[in-house]
C-alpha cells in the first residue's frame, strides 16, 4: 500500500463512497424492517478517516447506523471493521471509539481470510452487506465470494476490482511460462495461475495474452461470468471507477445479489452518481466566457433526459422477446430488472419510468402503478 494511501480522499473515492453510503441507507431502510440486526462487513477497512479530515468507508456507514433516515432503524445496522495493518488499525479504533462504546461497531485487527470464518458465525442468518474494498486483488477472488455465499441470510457485496492489478498478474505469469526451462520462473508462473482463475475466465485471459484492445472490458465481463457461472450470485453489475477530473480509469466497483430491487436501486444510484460526477467535471473546468453556457444546462440536461428516455423506448421491444415476457403479467421489478440487463447503470430509474410510460411502449403494456411490486400486464401483441 503507498504510504500516502490514507492521506486525503481522491476524487474517485468520493464517487465510491457516495454509491456506498446512497445504497446502504437504502439497504437498511428496505431490509431493516422487522427489527432484526442487519450487519456490514468492511473486509479492508482502513482508518476510518483520511488524514485531510475527510470520512472513509467506516465512518460513513457508522454514522448511517448512527443516524438513519428512518428513526425505525435506529440500532439495527452493525458495522464489523477488518484491518490488518498494526498502526492503521490503531488509528481505525481512535476513529470509531464513539460508535464503539454505542455497540454500533467492532472492528478486527487481523486480515480478512483469517477471521471471517469466526465473522459469518457470529452474524448467524441475518442479513448483511459485505464491502470488499483491497488495494490490489486480494479478497476479490472466487474463493473468498465463495465463503461469504456459504452463509444463509440474505446477502449482497461490493468489490473493488482492480483490473490493472489482474492485468499484470497475467502478464507476469505469461512472462514466467515463457522461461519454463528455468525452475524458479516455472514455480512463480504456477503460483499465479490458481490467482489468475479466481479473478476472471480464460477468454479475459486470452485477451490479454494477445494484447486485446479490448482486454479490460474481458475481465470485468470475465469476473462477472466466473461469479454466475458458479451460481453464486444472480444478478451482477459493473461499474468504472474514473477520475471525474481527467476520465482516468482506476478500477471497477462491482455488486453481486440475488434479488431485483437490489439490483435495479444500485444501477440507478450508479446512474445518479455518474450525472453528478460529470456535473462537477463541467463545474470545474467552466470559467470565463464559459460560465455562460452553465446557463442553458437545464435545457441540455432535458434533451439528454429525453434522447435516453427514447433510446429505452426503442429497445423495450427487442428487450421483451428477449426475456419471454409477452402474454406475460410480471411485477414491475422484474421488467425493471430486464432494462437493467440491457442498460446497466447508463440510465436512471426516472428515466426507466419515463419510458414504461411513453405512449408507444404502452401499446406493448400496461402498468398498475410505480411501485417494485406492481403489477404490468404484458400484451402478447401490441395494442
Amino acid at each position: 500500500m503507498p504510504t500516502d494511501f490514507h492521506a486525503e480522499r481522491k476524487a474517485w473515492s468520493q464517487i465510491k463512497h457516495r454509491i456506498l453510503g446512497s445504497y446502504l441507507s437504502l439497504f437498511l431502510g428496505k431490509l431493516g424492517g422487522r427489527g432484526d440486526h442487519v450487519y456490514y462487513v468492511d473486509g479492508f477497512a482502513g482508518q476510518g478517516r483520511y488524514d485531510d479530515g475527510q470520512d472513509g468507508s467506516p465512518l460513513i456507514v457508522a454514522d448511517i447506523a448512527a443516524n438513519p433516515t428512518q428513526t425505525s432503524r435506529v440500532g439495527v445496522l452493525k458495522c464489523i471493521n477488518v484491518e490488518a495493518d498494526e498502526n492503521t488499525f490503531q488509528n481505525l479504533e481512535r476513529a470509531t471509539a464513539p460508535y464503539a462504546e454505542q455497540g454500533i461497531v467492532k472492528n478486527y485487527h487481523a486480515r480478512l481470510e483469517d477471521v471471517l470464518p469466526s465473522i459469518l458465525q457470529d452474524i448467524g442468518e441475518s442479513t448483511a452487506f459485505f464491502f470488499i474494498d483491497p488495494f490490489g486483488t486480494e479478497g476479490a477472488e472466487l474463493s473468498t465470494l465463495e465463503t461469504i455465499k456459504k452463509r444463509r441470510g440474505k446477502t449482497e457485496v461490493l468489490v473493488r476490482y482492480d483490473d490493472t492489478r489482474v492485468h499484470r498478474l497475467i502478464q507476469w505469469s505469461q512472462s514466467n511460462i515463457e522461461r519454463w526451462w528455468e525452475p524458479k520462473f516455472q514455480k512463480t508462473a504456477q503460483a499465479f495461475v490458481p490467482r489468475i482463475a479466481g479473478l476472471t475466465d480464460q477468454n479475459a485471459i486470452a485477451a490479454v495474452v494477445r494484447k486485446d484492445p479490448e482486454a479490460r472490458q474481458c475481465l470485468i465481463d470475465g469476473y462477472l461470468n466466473l461469479v454466475k457461472s458458479r451460481r453464486l450470485f444472480r444478478y451482477g453489475l459493473s461499474y468504472p471507477i474514473r477520475n471525474p477530473e481527467t476520465g482516468g480509469h482506476h478500477y471497477f466497483l462491482v455488486h453481486f445479489c440475488d434479488f431485483a430491487d437490489g439490483y435495479t436501486y444500485m444501477a440507478n444510484f450508479m446512474a445518479r452518481v455518474e450525472r453528478t460526477a460529470r456535473d462537477q467535471a463541467v463545474d470545474l473546468f467552466a470559467g470565463g466566457e464559459q460560465m455562460q453556457l452553465l446557463a442553458i444546462n437545464e435545457q441540455v440536461a432535458k434533451q439528454v433526459r429525453d434522447a435516453n428516455v427514447a433510446a429505452i423506448v426503442e429497445a423495450i421491444p427487442a428487450l421483451l422477446r428477449k426475456h419471454r415476457l409477452a402474454g406475460r403479467t410480471v411485477q414491475l421489478r422484474q421488467l425493471l430488472a430486464a432494462v437493467v440487463d440491457q442498460f446497466q447503470w447508463q440510465y436512471t430509474r426516472n428515466e426507466w419510468m419515463a419510458a414504461l410510460r411513453a405512449p408507444e411502449t404502452q401499446r406493448a403494456l400496461k402498468l398498475s402503478g410505480s411501485k417494485d411490486g406492481d403489477n404490468v400486464v404484458i400484451y402478447r401483441q401490441p395494442a
